[in-house]
């Protein structure tokens, strides 16, 4: 049996053990309740929930700005235009397709503005139209602005100096013709195959009144000898015709007036 001594020792070391327990659990628990702890557990609670919270937003945002770029790609590609992101800038090695530099503004074509310049168009060209071609069709759309008369002509060409003594020597009209001469502009090539295509017409001169040609130099010398070239521009002109008179008549009027 062991001795008391030991009996003793053993029981010392148990109630230690019981007390040592005790204290422990009851520290703990007060430990849990106190202020400091609380507090400490609700401020990391509130950091964390706030990084969750930006966590969302930034997602959110994301998603909209991802939602708003498709909608602006879906949108350039019905207008025939190349997309080009407005944040990232696209794929460097890529350029807007038709006129349309990155920044989504049109390209002039160079030349064009010193010869009565050009429109601005923003549709694409038609299905199996080449882009030179329609430049041609978007100048000649806005040289027919100019004046009500349009004479298309070559500095060399004999008829078309033929239709321009007329129209601008031999009659007085108003607006005065605009003349384009077609060697010296320069998309003029494609302007006469425009010009060839819409009007029938694929020589020069060729006069064209309110948008409809009125034919050549032979066809104005013959209008001139028949003395119908003032009825032929007021019936086309009509009211984008100001004045148009024979000069030789001004001159008679003015002698008359003198005269008198």
């Amino acid at each position: 049996m062991p001795s008391q001594r030991r009996m003793r020792l053993y029981v010392l070391l148990l109630t230690l053990t019981i007390i040592t327990t005790l204290y422990m659990t009851r520290s703990s628990s007060q430990t849990r309740t106190s202020p400091f702890y609380i507090k400490t557990q609700e401020a990391l609670q509130a950091k964390d929930y706030m990084e969750a919270s930006k966590q969302r937003d930034a997602d959110g945002v994301g998603s909209r700005l991802k939602a708003a770029a498709d909608d602006a790609k879906k949108a350039a590609e019905k207008k025939g235009q190349e997309y080009v992101d407005s944040v990232t800038g696209g794929d460097s090695d890529k350029t807007p397709r038709g006129r349309y530099n990155k920044e989504g503004k049109q390209q002039p074509l160079e030349g064009v503005a010193a010869v009565g310049g050009r429109t601005q168009d923003k549709t694409p060209p038609k299905e199996n139209e080449t882009e030179d071609y329609h430049d041609a069709e978007v100048e000649l759309n806005a040289i027919l602005k100019k004046s009500p008369i349009i004479i298309f002509s070559k500095t060399y060409c004999p008829h078309s100096r033929k239709a321009k003594h007329i129209l601008l020597e031999k009659y007085d009209i108003d607006p005065a013709p605009y003349v384009v001469e077609l060697d010296e502009h320069p998309i003029g090539l494609k302007l006469q195959e425009v010009l060839a295509d819409t009007t029938g017409r694929r020589t020069v001169p060729n006069v064209m009144v309110i948008g409809k040609s009125i034919g050549g130099g032979d066809q104005m010398q013959e209008l001139d000898e028949t003395d119908t070239v003032i009825e032929t521009i007021k019936k086309l002109g009509e009211a984008r015709i100001t004045r148009v008179t024979k000069r030789s008549q001004q001159s008679e009027m003015r002698r008359v007036r003198r005269q008198a």
